[in-house]
C-alpha cells in the first residue's frame, strides 16, 4: 500500500515542480492601487506586497508602512505653507518657494536632470541625496532600474521595487513640493532613512 501512494505522489510533485514560477526579476510587476490619491510612491517587495507607501491629496502629504498610521504627515496651510511632521510629535512649518523647500533643518533644492530631476539637501537634519529619472533611480549609493513595467526595481535585491503612481510619475514635471515631501517623508533619499526591506 505504500508503494502505491509513492507512485500517485511522484507524478504530483514532478508536476509541481515543472509549474514552478520564474524567478521574481522576470514576474510581472503591477503597480499597486493606491486609492483616490493625486500621487503616491509605493515600495513594494516579492509578489507585489505592499510594505510602505507614500501618498498625496490637494491638501495633505502622509508616509507610512502598511497597516499603520502614517509617520509623517503635512498639511497644506491657507497661507501656502505645509506643517506637519514626524508622529505629529515634531511639527514643523515648511515653505515652498521656487525649486527650494526650507523651514527648521530642512533645504531640500529641486533641480532637473536629463529624463527627470534630483533632490539634494538636508531633510530634518539629514543629507538627502535622489536622482530619479526614465532609465532608474539613484539613492545615496542604492540603485535602481527602471522596468519595463515602470517599477524601479533594487539592483541590490531584486525582490524590492518602488512604483510611481499617479502625477508622481510626471518625471519631466514632478509636483513640487509633494513629491519631495512623500519621498523624504518615507526615507528614500535621506541617508538615514535608507528604505531597506528585507
Amino acid at each position: 500500500m505504500r508503494k502505491s501512494s509513492w507512485g500517485k505522489l511522484v507524478p504530483l510533485l514532478l508536476a509541481a515542480c515543472a509549474t514552478t514560477p520564474p524567478p521574481i526579476a522576470d514576474r510581472d510587476r503591477v503597480a499597486p492601487d493606491l486609492g483616490p490619491v493625486k500621487g503616491g510612491i509605493a515600495w513594494l517587495k516579492n509578489d507585489n506586497y505592499l510594505v510602505r507607501s507614500a501618498l498625496w491629496s490637494d491638501a495633505r502629504v502622509a508616509a507610512g508602512d502598511r497597516g499603520g498610521p502614517p509617520s509623517r504627515l503635512f498639511t497644506r496651510e491657507p497661507n501656502g505653507t505645509w506643517k506637519g511632521g514626524w508622529q505629529q510629535n515634531e511639527t514643523s512649518e515648511l515653505v515652498a518657494e521656487g525649486s527650494r523647500l526650507t523651514g527648521p533643518k530642512v533645504n531640500v533644492a529641486l533641480a532637473r536632470v536629463e529624463g527627470g530631476f534630483q533632490l539634494t539637501g538636508l531633510w530634518f537634519g539629514q543629507y538627502v541625496d535622489l536622482v530619479v529619472d526614465a532609465k532608474g533611480a539613484r539613492s545615496h549609493g542604492l540603485s535602481y532600474v527602471r522596468q519595463a513595467s515602470g517599477a524601479y526595481e533594487s539592483a541590490d535585491d531584486p525582490s524590492q521595487y518602488i512604483f510611481l503612481v499617479g502625477d508622481a510619475a510626471r518625471l519631466e514635471d514632478p509636483p513640487w513640493p509633494e513629491f519631495a515631501l512623500a519621498a523624504l517623508s518615507a526615507g528614500w533619499g535621506v541617508r538615514i532613512g535608507v528604505v531597506i526591506v528585507r
